[in-house]
């Protein structure tokens, strides 16, 4: 098993109808068990970045390997499988289902993958175990578990959203500005206890944002206008 979660070389993206490519990243390499902020401001690529290495979009030119296999050799069902086995993603409005109960939302990411029920098959533990055990852990109080998610404040839909990524302990967990609606403290706590659910389950995390005041949280900062040429006033340095 590589001890590499990211890799990527000569990544070249460009969206039809452009001249100018979006992506042009000579080198990214992301161990596994890091924690890493990629920060940028708003147009310098990394909603374009995450969906490729979501598997949302095909790798046009160059290599990219999550976990050591080539997204470029996927179709997209296949890519469709790989995250739902692999990754964990917290989306920056949480996509929860509004109509379900906190429960079912946590729950709905099993559905969709037979290795993450594995994975908790293999530590001797159930779905709804595991997922009172998260909710629990993230700061979710027991009398909102069968609550619809439209009756949670911002931060307890943050939370529920955290839950549903890191069910099933999938090796990859991208978290896309998921704290720009919070206050400061708020933001803070939600880090801490998003780190230690990582930790504890040696989960590789990967957190997009524009504010640099974060950083003192992760293990590393990569500056995607630095390592991404495709965007102006970037140089060419290898992470």
């Amino acid at each position: 098993m590589t001890d590499v979660c990211i890799s990527a070389q000569d990544l070249v993206f460009t969206w039809p109808g452009q001249h100018q490519s979006t992506l042009n990243i000579p080198a990214l390499t992301i161990q596994r068990g890091e924690r890493v902020l990629l920060r940028g401001p708003s147009g310098s690529g990394k909603s374009t970045l995450l969906s490729l290495l979501a598997g949302v979009h095909d790798v046009q030119k160059g290599e990219l390997q999550v976990l050591g296999t080539s997204l470029k050799t996927l179709s997209s069902r296949r890519r469709d499988r790989f995250r739902a086995d692999h990754i964990g993603y917290i989306f920056q409005q949480f996509n929860l289902l509004p109509f379900l109960s906190v429960t079912r939302n946590v729950l709905l990411a099993l559905e969709f993958s037979k290795a993450r029920r594995a994975r908790l098959q293999s530590l001797n533990t159930g779905a709804q175990a595991e997922c009172e055990r998260l909710l629990t852990a993230l700061g979710i109080p027991q009398e909102l578990w069968e609550k619809p998610a439209s009756q949670l404040s911002v931060g307890q839909q943050q939370r529920v959203a955290a839950a549903r990524a890191l069910i099933g302990q999938p090796e990859l967990l991208i978290a896309d500005e998921p704290t720009s609606a919070l206050d400061t403290d708020a933001r803070d706590n939600f880090l801490a206890l998003l780190k230690a659910e990582c930790e504890r389950a040696k989960i590789t995390l990967l957190f997009v944002t524009h504010d640099a005041t974060l950083s003192k949280h992760f293990d590393r900062v990569i500056e995607l206008h630095q390592i991404n040429l495709g965007h102006p006033g970037a140089s060419e340095v290898k992470v």
